[in-house]
């Protein structure tokens, strides 16, 4: 029932009261599964480590049925709730109520338990074949961080925070999270983010126990797959967030977040590649644990970033409680224990065997991570040096696009040009002759491709990263064609039988090679959407027109509604010429109330899209009838979104390939995870 505002729960104990007291037994289930885990370890005791497993249910269930009881006050809009009051208002539609759970601070720190609730709740009732005596040690690990985060919920700034007076209204979500994106954009970022404890969870549990073989890997490789399939489908949503809403005409600002975002994902990507050679080659296994814990660093890093309000982002959460220096400790207990873990077990850590060449595939994957490091050191030294700068009395200063451009765009056209040639490259020693001679045809293909667009864009930049775009995608297309006549040849199939099966009977290794054809795919967008973008700001009355690139943009009027007590004024433009033939826009300014009484502005853009560019339209402002418009031709951006999708498409058939059925499958079944 709902009385004076509050929502009445369980035996007539309010919601607020039921959640703190939720959140308490969480801690205490975690508290007993790590004591328990602990002592029957010790005692060698079946009956306690049992325990700790129902105990590790139990927690996983509570913190669901906590996210629940959020949940339910705010879609029936408990405003006796401070989260509620300030997330959500009665008029505010039911999806973004749901949505509200995470927009705030202590609720996004909820679903961040919530997430590693349920990895841990997989951990628990579907162990592996492989390793079984990792299991319980990595689990105590996963609730060794879900502690951290339980302690912030229940002592720090609790979600279920009662309001001081009576609150009738709530202040409403916030505009610019009013878009269906963002109902999903957080999920999967979260889901991202947490899914990545699992392999530092079995990692330490690996260095604890001295077990530096491949059964830590064999325990997470799936996971880590699906982490990073949630990782790289949260970026690219959030960069079609910005681009669809926040009026810009970009997509990528180098935002402190948004490298927060990115920096996990560079480093995942190089734990990708190199376990492929420890499970290969027996190598780089220091270099497998040192990667799996600094992405786990980068995601708390990342947390603290968007979590403190130490930077200005649309995409940061400000926070009056100071919350921030326990997750800045929190950060260093971490690195020490995991770095002495480490230096612990040098001695496990050594490769089975030395490299036997430079010019060889494991050559190409140390390249590989050498370059993907490198861009992360240099992008995390942009994102922080401001903070460095201003906490030892500095100058506040502001590191922008120019620098990330300047650095990550050369190690990104040398990723690029790996991809190419890695696939011809054999595992120990390559003949250089013979590589030279499988390069010819990509590497003409790519010179072509280059020469053309430079007569048609008249520009270098765009011509020289089509040409490696084009080198990297003839090799990996040479590799499909040359498994699928292989498998036609050697079995004698039909064309479609043939050219299902042969990618079926290998599906990480091609699914990896999809992942790199969208990269490519999606970078020659990046690149194409930057370097020729177009744009203008006019100011029309009716009637008139504006030409920009290849097209011209009419201005027929300005119209002025209030739809849902809402004051919105809308542009009304028609968009001729180009490849997008005749299309009517209609870009819009918004006021949304506030409780305090003033208005907050959000612009709406409008956009044509089409396969070889984009119209993107803004009305930035207006006087009488006229009005004054942003105008941006984008070549290629949708090539982003394509790529995205086509990774994705990648990494799903990588996970579609079933486990080995037994532990003494082969090496040689445990090929590479993305290449």
């Amino acid at each position: 029932m709902v009385y004076n505002g509050a929502n009445v729960g369980l035996g007539g104990i309010h919601l607020a009261t039921l959640g703190r007291e939720l959140l308490l037994l969480a801690a205490a289930l975690v508290l007993w599964s790590l004591i328990a885990y602990a002592y029957g370890y010790w005692r060698r005791s079946d009956r306690f480590l049992a325990s700790g497993r129902g105990a590790a249910i139990a927690f996983a269930v509570t913190v669901i049925v906590t996210s629940a009881v959020l949940w339910h006050a705010l879609v029936t809009g408990d405003f006796q709730i401070l989260a509620v009051a300030q997330e959500t208002s009665r008029t505010l539609p039911l999806a973004y109520k749901v949505s509200a759970f995470w927009s705030g601070f202590s609720g996004s720190l909820l679903l961040w338990l919530l997430v590693l609730s349920l990895y841990i709740l997989y951990a628990v009732l579907r162990p592996p074949r492989r390793g079984r005596s990792l299991v319980n040690p990595a689990i105590a690990v996963m609730e060794l961080v879900a502690l951290f985060y339980l302690f912030v919920l229940n002592f720090l700034d609790s979600p279920f925070a009662v309001a001081s007076g009576t609150v009738y209204e709530g202040a409403g979500l916030n505009p610019l999270l009013q878009y269906p994106e963002m109902m999903i954009h957080p999920l999967l970022l979260y889901s991202g983010y947490v899914g990545l404890t699992v392999p530092f969870a079995f990692a330490i549990a690996a260095l604890m126990l001295g077990r530096t073989d491949l059964a830590w890997l064999h325990q997470t490789r799936r996971t880590t797959l699906v982490a990073w399939l949630f990782l790289s489908a949260g970026i690219a949503l959030g960069a079609h967030w910005s681009y669809r809403v926040l009026g810009w005409g970009g997509y990528w600002a180098w935002d402190p977040v948004e490298n927060a975002a990115f920096l996990p994902w560079i480093t995942a990507t190089a734990f990708l590649h190199a376990a492929t050679v420890q499970t290969r080659r027996g190598m780089m296994r220091a270099w497998n644990f040192g990667l799996v814990i600094a992405t786990f660093l980068l995601t708390i890093l990342g947390t603290f970033i968007t979590r403190s309000g130490i930077v200005d982002s649309v995409h940061t959460f400000s926070n009056e409680g100071g919350v921030w220096p326990y997750f800045l400790g929190y950060l260093g207990i971490a690195a020490i224990v995991s770095i002495a873990l480490m230096v612990w077990r040098r001695d496990r850590l050594r490769d089975d065997r030395e490299p036997e060449g430079i010019v060889s595939k494991e050559g190409s994957f140390l390249l590989n991570n050498v370059l993907l490091l490198g861009a992360a050191v240099a992008i995390l030294w942009g994102t922080l040096y401001p903070l460095i700068s201003q906490a030892t009395g500095g100058l506040p200063v502001t590191v922008g696009p120019p620098f990330y451009d300047s650095v990550f765009g050369p190690i990104a056209f040398a990723l690029i040009l790996l991809m190419g040639v890695c696939p011809l490259v054999p595992w120990r020693q390559a003949n250089l002759r013979r590589l030279l001679r499988g390069l010819q045809i990509p590497f003409g293909i790519g010179v072509l491709a280059a020469l053309l667009t430079l007569l048609t864009q008249r520009s270098y930049l765009p011509a020289v990263l089509v040409g490696g775009v084009w080198l990297a995608g003839a090799t990996m297309l040479r590799e499909f064609f040359l498994g699928y006549r292989s498998r036609r040849t050697g079995l004698r199939e039909g064309v479609l039988q043939a050219a299902v099966g042969f990618v079926r009977a290998n599906r990480r290794r091609y699914g990896g090679y999809v992942v790199h054809l969208g990269i490519l795919v999606l970078a020659t967008g990046l690149a194409f959407s930057t370097l020729q973008q177009v744009q203008r700001t006019v100011t029309l009355s009716p009637g008139q027109s504006a030409r920009i690139g290849d097209y011209q943009v009419t201005f027929h009027g300005l119209t002025h509604g209030y739809p849902q007590g809402l004051r919105r004024i809308t542009a009304h433009l028609t968009v001729h010429g180009g490849t997008l033939g005749s299309a009517a826009l209609a870009p819009q300014e918004t006021f949304y109330p506030q409780v305090s009484g003033s208005a907050q502005q959000m612009p709406l853009p409008a956009l044509r899209s089409g396969p070889f560019a984009d119209v993107y339209t803004v009305l930035s402002g207006w006087n009488g009838n006229s009005a004054t418009l942003l105008l941006i031709v984008e070549p290629l951006v949708s090539w982003i979104w394509y790529g995205a999708l086509i990774i994705i498409l990648g990494i799903l058939l990588s996970l579609s390939e079933p486990t080995a059925a037994s532990p003494s499958a082969s090496r040689k079944e445990a090929v590479a995870w993305t290449s």
